[in-house]
């Protein structure tokens, strides 16, 4: 039968091989997951069939995954590796029908030959959190019992003065362990229920050394789970992602290009946004572990999408639609890397480093990777918006604001910031043997929150501010064409002086290239040619260099008196105190207090 989330397979286990030295008429058992890790559970017993081998009844698990050794009945008699070395338990993946498992034992713990004697090391718990129940036993599993959480033989002891201790065997250098209360459910964590990396402590041969000292301060079962304040920001901005997306795209204005490709990238975010939450609860991870892989999805699909809806919403010119699915090759090449993760077995998957908490040289790599191309991308948005800034001073006679713009690209480079020392603190740790996973963890987290504010700026200042970004789009054709002579432009110049001394066109404070040469009936080209040429100005100072003039009239005459100067230049075609005082500048050489204080 299938056991794929929710269904059910139907198992029989087959021991064909077993150590020479096995004890005579002693009965095996299957310890796992599945039974709470009974050493000696008669419903797991195996029999021994006709053809010598040892077999289970048919079992049923309910479970996608499973986790089990073999015993003898205790765990004083679990089942080892070659010359008694402890194996990592047993994991199976039912992602297909299977009938029968065939195993095979290397040794027993109590039986094996080890070349050299083991050394053991006390672990003295000296504190553990407010919020344990007072019965519950405290285990400890690390690599010197293959991971086994409720292994009786690793109980810690209760003293007198509330610390706890035991005593585990020592086969490496190095000893990686964790506490739980009887299984992985119980598990020791980090605040908010979040799981912690595994304890590493260095272990020398001195036989005298002191005891290795740990304390817990919270339990994955006991604390708030899925929702706490870090997740809870994710979701919160994965659905305010999505309703932005609905609002955006019901919104009537004249960037229905851009804002198709800003609901692709808020949709992107909120999903990704969403799975990142996934890994940090483990009875959703352990539904759907690959869910942990959809995030790594932003690295290289995000930037370029972004980029798209920039041009879009600038106007700029873009690539041909032939030559933009280029920009997206890095992530189609991300995605086959990924397919093999796709279809391992479910424990393998897990196995392979529980993804971002437990990164393995293939994701360091393809971050490593994403992170320069994230980059590269950054600067050139940083070159198409100078180029817009530059081109808007020639077609628009009032500042545009670019907060948005700024607001945006700062967050960009606060992530990558974020980002890229992440990346220099591991491998300063990884040079100097020292692990900064904790630091390096919450860089991460904390890189993530900040690029979940990306939701709220694009929603925001899209809604809030529509038309911002509309820029004439210049006919690449007419401009190659179009040529003015002399006489032309002497022609222009005394149709822009009587359209702005005359007819007041300057008032008006959105008045753009293009509408001027309506007015006048002109074309853009030559216009801004005829400007620049003709006046030695680009469009926007031209413009400001009349409001300015005006504004010294209007402030010398006495009906003006009782007007403030913001007043004033709103009334000539400003549309921003920053710009008149810019603009004023710039003219006269003086502030606008300045001046009049002088020719007072």
């Amino acid at each position: 039968m299938f056991a794929i989330q929710g269904l059910y397979a139907q198992t029989v286990f087959v021991i064909d091989q077993l150590p020479e030295h096995t004890p005579q008429g002693d009965s095996f058992f299957l310890a796992g997951i599945f039974n709470e890790w009974d050493a000696a559970d008669t419903n797991y017993r195996f029999e021994q069939g006709a053809d010598g081998k040892y077999y289970t009844k048919p079992k049923t698990f309910k479970d996608a995954t499973i986790s089990f050794l073999i015993t003898r009945g205790s765990w004083e008699t679990v089942e080892t590796g070659s010359k008694g070395v402890p194996i990592v338990t047993r994991k199976l993946s039912f992602t297909n029908a299977r009938d029968t498992v065939v195993m095979q034992v290397e040794d027993w713990s109590d039986t094996g030959f080890i070349e050299n004697p083991v050394q053991r090391v006390t672990i003295k718990l000296v504190e553990i959190p407010e919020n344990t129940p007072p019965d519950a036993p405290i285990y400890i599993a690390g690599n010197f019992n293959g991971w086994v959480p409720g292994d009786k033989r690793y109980r810690l002891d209760k003293a007198e003065d509330g610390t706890f201790s035991v005593q585990v065997p020592v086969y490496w250098t190095q000893l990686a362990y964790k506490f739980t209360r009887g299984n992985w459910h119980t598990v020791e964590g980090k605040a908010y229920g979040r799981p912690r990396l595994d304890r590493v402590s260095q272990i020398d041969a001195d036989p005298y050394r002191e005891p290795v000292v740990a304390r817990i301060m919270h339990w994955e079962d006991q604390s708030s789970g899925l929702f706490n304040p870090y997740t809870l920001i994710l979701i919160l901005t994965a659905i305010q992602g999505i309703l932005l997306i609905l609002i955006i795209n019901s919104y009537e204005n004249n960037n229905r290009n851009a804002n198709r490709i800003l609901s692709i990238l808020l949709f992107l975010i909120s999903f990704v946004l969403l799975s990142r939450v996934s890994i940090y609860d483990r009875d959703v991870y352990k539904l759907f572990p690959r869910l942990s892989l959809l995030p790594d999805l932003v690295y290289f699909l995000y930037a370029p999408l972004f980029m798209v809806y920039i041009k879009r919403l600038l106007k700029t010119p873009g690539e041909k639609r032939r030559r933009l699915w280029l920009h997206f090759i890095p992530f189609a090449l991300q995605v086959l890397v990924y397919i093999p993760l796709l279809f391992e077995p479910v424990h393998l998957f897990i196995d392979r480093g529980l993804s971002q908490l437990y990164p393995s040289t293939l994701y360091i790599t393809i971050g490593g990777v994403a992170l320069l191309f994230n980059m590269w991308y950054w600067f050139n948005l940083r070159f198409i918006i100078a180029r817009y800034l530059k081109n808007v001073e020639d077609t628009y006679s009032t500042d545009q604001n670019i907060v948005y713009l700024n607001n945006i690209m700062a967050l960009k480079a606060i992530c990558l910031g974020l980002w890229l020392i992440t990346y220099i603190i591991g491998a300063v740790g990884y040079a100097i043997g020292h692990d900064f996973k904790g630091l390096t963890s919450a860089l991460v987290d904390t890189t993530w929150v900040v690029f979940s504010l990306t939701v709220y700026l694009l929603g925001y200042f899209a809604i809030k501010q529509p038309e911002i970004f509309k820029i004439h789009e210049k006919a690449e054709h007419e401009t190659a064409k179009l040529t003015l002579n002399d006489v032309e432009i002497v022609h222009l110049k005394e149709e822009l002086k009587n359209a702005m001394e005359a007819d007041k066109a300057y008032l008006n404070p959105s008045l753009n290239l293009p509408e001027l040469a309506q007015q006048i009936n002109s074309n853009v080209h030559m216009l801004s040619r005829a400007i620049n040429e003709g006046f030695d100005k680009n469009f926007r100072d031209f413009v400001n260099y009349y409001r300015v003039m005006d504004f010294i009239d209007r402030a010398k005459q006495g009906d003006y008196k009782n007007q403030t100067f913001l007043g004033i230049a709103l009334d000539v075609g400003f549309n921003s105190k920053s710009s008149f005082n810019r603009s004023f500048k710039k003219i006269t050489g003086k502030s606008p207090r300045d001046y009049f204080n002088t020719i007072e």
